[in-house]
């Protein structure tokens, strides 16, 4: 059977397995595929994944649930009698399990649209996407809706500490999901917020990443142009005014969009628009102006100037569907945080320990910065390990030199060769690493995680802030460096 059996069109609607079916996972412990695994099975399905090991925290959630587990892929994972097979999309084709599907013509579908069937479902779609603060944002507006008590259901891309679980199917009328623009199957080379038919929309910047899925980007702008221009002339687009390359966007989008764009930022000229903040340690106290000029200030427990913009967006979308300003106010200040995002994992007087899933140039410049604003004082060591697909490449060299400009120390993994890489030129890190020491701040390129514990531990100062930050596991650096730490700190 030939590759082109897969595709969109091909795929199968979850609504005609019948009750208990059979339904198999490709690639079951990413965070939003575990999530899906545990919802189908307690909807009554009778759910297996396999995948190539089961890391925490996906590893325990699916272990506790009913999903039976295949650690490796094989031919023999997929039940032959599959009612419905979910194919990841880091699963390209090719796969073991994917020629299974391909050899029984097995009915299978893919996770963003798995998901448009359980989690939207005809309810009001409110969609965060952008190159940053996608988790966080939509992390808030589903936990403002939830702690309302509104029943919202909601998908965050990461483990969000005000919400029992991070995906859910609600009773509410709302749904809320992170509208990711990396590319949905190797059989739907589209971006997952295609599959999302927004009501109201969150597009918080829009700058080049995925530079295995995307060659430039005006390709990026091109999807998301496509997403602008379909949403319904009484939804909304809540989009950031503060990066160029977007607020290019939103003003050809004002004159041939049908719906409503509603811009925000620090920017003159923004509709609603910050003027002042003020920051104590991780909190801060944020002053805007509406589009009628009228002043109003939120509190919210995350620092620096990204997640300022990141709350009001949540402001402003909580108004668009009917939340009162004060309300949502209110319940935005008691939002604590998703997980791996200015983290703080330990803390003593000398030392603390911050991880961070910052990757790309712009997002390690506003980690280091942020954590710069709430410890001003202290030492600042900035640990980084370029692991995404796009960080890996040469691409952004000179971006991350000035990236690290906030920091006191830059400590830099290597990085390591994939057979994936031939024909790619990837990121030279000892150079860089040589080029950020050249523009005044002390930097060192360690081999692995093992060296770069040695490394941290060995030089540790009086008053140290560490901020690790990585897309990945990192070898296991932040856990080991936690115990290490604690046991230093308590030897003393």
């Amino acid at each position: 059977m030939p590759k082109e059996h897969f595709s969109v069109l091909n795929s199968t609607q979850l609504s005609v397995v019948p009750p208990g079916g059979s339904i198999h996972i490709i690639g079951v412990c990413g965070v939003a595929m575990a999530q899906l695994a545990v919802l189908l099975s307690e909807m009554g399905y009778s759910v297996s994944g396999s995948d190539k090991e089961f890391y925490e925290p996906m590893g325990s959630l699916l272990r506790s649930s009913k999903v039976k587990l295949f650690t490796g892929y094989a031919s023999g994972n997929v039940p032959s009698r599959s009612d419905l097979v979910v194919i990841g999309n880091a699963i390209s084709y090719g796969h073991v399990e994917v020629g299974v599907v391909e050899e029984l013509n097995l009915p299978y579908t893919f996770f963003p649209k798995i998901l448009d069937e359980t989690v939207i479902g005809g309810r009001k779609s409110i969609v965060v996407t952008g190159t940053h603060g996608k988790s966080t944002t939509s992390a808030m507006i589903a936990a403002l809706l939830y702690r309302l008590n509104y029943d919202p259901s909601y998908f965050i891309g990461g483990i969000a500490e005000d919400l029992p679980k991070s995906l859910h199917a609600g009773k509410g009328d709302f749904a809320v999901l992170e509208g990711d623009e990396y590319d949905s199957a190797f059989f739907a080379k589209v971006p997952k917020f295609a599959f999302y038919h927004p009501d109201v929309c969150v597009v918080n910047a829009i700058e080049y990443d995925h530079a295995d899925i995307y060659p430039d980007l005006e390709s990026i702008n091109r999807e998301f142009n496509k997403m602008i221009h379909q949403i319904p002339k009484e939804g909304a687009a809540i989009c950031c005014i503060d990066f160029d390359n977007l607020k290019n966007l939103i003003g050809q989008w004002k004159q041939s969009a049908a719906c409503r764009i509603v811009t925000f930022g620090f920017s003159e000229g923004a509709d609603y628009r910050i003027t002042a903040r003020r920051q104590n340690g991780f909190q801060q106290t944020v002053t805007a102006k509406d589009p009628a000029g009228a002043e109003f200030r939120f509190t919210i427990k995350l620092p620096a100037s990204y997640n300022a913009l990141n709350a009001l967006a949540t402001l402003i979308a909580a108004e668009t569907v009917g939340v009162s300003r004060d309300v949502a106010a209110a319940g935005i200040a008691k939002f604590t945080r998703v997980k791996r995002r200015q983290e703080v994992k330990f803390e003593s007087s000398r030392v603390v320990l911050i991880e961070d899933f910052a990757h790309h140039p712009t997002a390690v410049d506003q980690t280091i910065r942020a954590v710069r604003e709430a410890y001003p004082q202290r030492r600042l060591r900035a640990v980084f390990e370029p692991r995404s697909n796009t960080s890996r490449r040469k691409i952004f060299q000179q971006d991350y030199v000035r990236a690290f400009g906030a920091a006191d120390e830059a400590i830099l993994c290597n990085v390591a060769s994939r057979a994936s890489d031939e024909g790619l030129e990837l990121i030279d890190v000892a150079m860089l690493s040589g080029e950020i020491s050249r523009s005044g701040v002390l930097s060192a390129c360690l081999a692995d995680a093992g060296a770069i514990e040695t490394h941290l531990v060995s030089s540790l100062g009086p008053s140290d802030v560490i901020v690790v930050m990585s897309n990945g596991s990192f070898g296991g650096l932040v856990a080991s460096l936690q115990k290490s730490l604690k046991d230093l700190c308590n030897s003393k």
